[in-house]
């Protein structure tokens, strides 16, 4: 009998309980523990052993309280950035005119002649003449005769500047696909297939 009971001291009181008083105990300061957590604000109640984790850690000092008094990190470069004055460079202003050049039914293929013009597009009018004269493709021959084209197009019929035209647009379709008949080993026959392409070409002047 001694075992199932529990000598307790309180206050300076002596109090001999049982189980189940040692239950009623417990639920007194549980209810008790709630109450000083919500005096001590939401965040002592949210998190009841963040204190007592700081205090062992040698805190002192709820983890919530440490978190807000370290000071946030400083965004030196964004301030540097709104700080400084950024002046708005005007573009080149563009013409809505394009003049257009084709040249159709050529032989070869179209991805050769496609390399060339992604190399080219965008180039002004000068700048793409030096590079299809030094560039090692037998494509550029028949570029330059669809860019000499273009331009002659935009100085008669709109009378731009030549010395202020770039490529706005360039791109090559295939053409028809010839086939022909290649004698093989044996006695058979093979096909060899030709391809086509057909080259267009737009220039625009800046102004």
């Amino acid at each position: 009998h001694f075992c199932a009971r529990l000598v307790r001291f309180d206050e300076g009181t002596s109090e001999t309980t049982t189980g189940r008083g040692r239950m009623m105990l417990a639920s007194r300061r549980t209810q008790l523990q709630g109450k000083a957590r919500v005096a001590a604000g939401p965040a002592a109640a949210a998190r009841p052993g963040q204190a007592l984790r700081a205090r062992q850690l040698g805190g002192g000092q709820p983890f919530s309280n440490i978190s807000a008094s370290r000071p946030a990190p400083k965004m030196v470069a964004l301030e540097a950035a709104a700080s400084d004055v950024v002046e708005a460079v005007e573009a080149p202003q563009v013409s809505d005119r394009e003049a257009v050049a084709y040249l159709r039914n050529l032989r070869g293929s179209p991805n050769k002649v496609r390399r060339v013009l992604d190399a080219i597009r965008g180039m002004s009018y000068e700048e793409a003449l030096m590079a299809l004269e030094f560039m090692p493709y037998r494509a550029c021959d028949d570029i330059l005769k669809v860019l000499y084209s273009a331009a002659a197009n935009a100085k008669n019929n709109y009378g731009m500047n030549k010395s202020k035209l770039y490529i706005s647009r360039c791109w090559c379709d295939e053409g028809k696909l010839i086939k022909r008949p290649v004698a093989r080993a044996r006695g058979r026959s093979d096909v060899r297939k030709k391809p086509g392409n057909h080259i267009t070409m737009y220039v625009k002047e800046r102004e």
